[in-house]
């Protein structure tokens, strides 16, 4: 295992297991790429659909962010972990949800798989949350080891939660920093005592859902916006980064109406939103003028509060 001395290497059958309603299946891939706007490629590593990628030992990568994970509230779901290449550990955390000890993913404290692993867990509660890797946390969630995990109601997409507002159309914001000097980096870098840098962490860029926020993110498909007057948006924004965030409208005024996967009682009226690493809140907007919205994520310092750099996007109203 390349002397990483504190991982807990295992495959074990998944206690209690059932017939799942809806199974998900996720390879891992170590040799992921994202361009950037000034033309450099970045190493990410990640989760895909099984199959897509051999494990990383292919020549091929994945996506970025990881698939999405969309179930109902009420379903029981089996997410399964092939790691075929087993030169490197990881785990799948299912963040927000509570499920048993074994089926929590974090590695540490259970065990990370090498082999496959079939995680059993029930989406209790509708909402936005994401996934993540739990193996040396701190390195391989910075690499790009996440997606978003959706929780629909009962009666599925189009309404946030049973009882709550209806939406017309959706946007998954996930806002993240990279440090590149990270990007090169072995998977068990640190494990064993060495000093990696891991504490140090100084981004040079700044993204949304996967693509640079300095110019692409502004027109790219999933990302930036396109809707009607008259129809209603719902923004799923997680701070998939590390440094507190502060995401401004361009203007628009919303109201949050869910937090961490529950419901508020009553909604919150924002313009803007400041969070920490991994908050979730849904925001519904329901603009009456048309135009074009410029949405402005800050990344900020830890101690001070400055502003270490930015990230754009649109909504552009019809």
């Amino acid at each position: 295992m390349g002397g990483a001395c504190y991982v807990y290497p295992d495959s074990p059958a998944t206690p209690d297991r059932v017939t799942p309603d809806v199974t998900f299946e996720r390879t891992i891939y170590m040799n992921g790429s994202v361009r950037m706007d000034d033309g450099r490629n970045i190493t990410v590593w990640g989760f895909t659909d099984s199959g897509g990628g051999m494990g990383g030992m292919g020549g091929m990568g994945g996506p970025f962010p990881s698939p999405a994970i969309r179930v109902r509230e009420g379903q029981i779901v089996h997410t399964v972990l092939n790691n075929p290449g087993m030169m490197w550990l990881h785990t799948i955390h299912h963040h927000g949800i509570e499920p048993s000890t074994m089926n929590d993913g974090v590695g540490h404290t259970s065990f990370d798989v090498q082999g496959t692993y079939t995680y059993q867990w029930r989406a209790a509660h509708a909402g936005t949350y994401f996934y993540h890797c739990h193996t040396n946390t701190v390195l391989h969630a910075e690499m790009g080891m996440y997606g978003a995990l959706i929780v629909d109601p009962p009666e599925g997409p189009g309404r946030v939660f049973s009882g709550g507002p209806s939406y017309d159309v959706e946007a998954i914001w996930a806002c993240d920093e990279f440090d590149s000097r990270w990007h090169n980096l072995p998977w068990d870098a640190a494990t064993c005592g060495g000093d990696a840098g891991l504490n140090d962490l100084n981004p040079d860029y700044f993204i949304i859902t996967g693509v640079d926020g300095n110019r692409s993110a502004l027109t790219a498909p999933g990302v930036a916006v396109t809707m009607n007057r008259g129809q209603t948006l719902l923004v799923r924004y997680i701070n998939a980064g590390y440094y507190p965030q502060r995401i401004r409208f361009g203007g628009l005024t919303g109201q949050v109406v869910s937090s961490d996967g529950r419901p508020l009682p009553a909604p919150v009226t924002v313009s803007e939103i400041n969070s920490v690493s991994a908050e979730r809140y849904d925001v519904i907007f329901n603009p009456d003028s048309s135009g074009v919205y410029t949405v402005e994520i800050e990344y900020l310092d830890w101690i001070d509060g400055s502003v270490l750099g930015m990230a754009r996007t649109r909504i552009t109203v019809n």
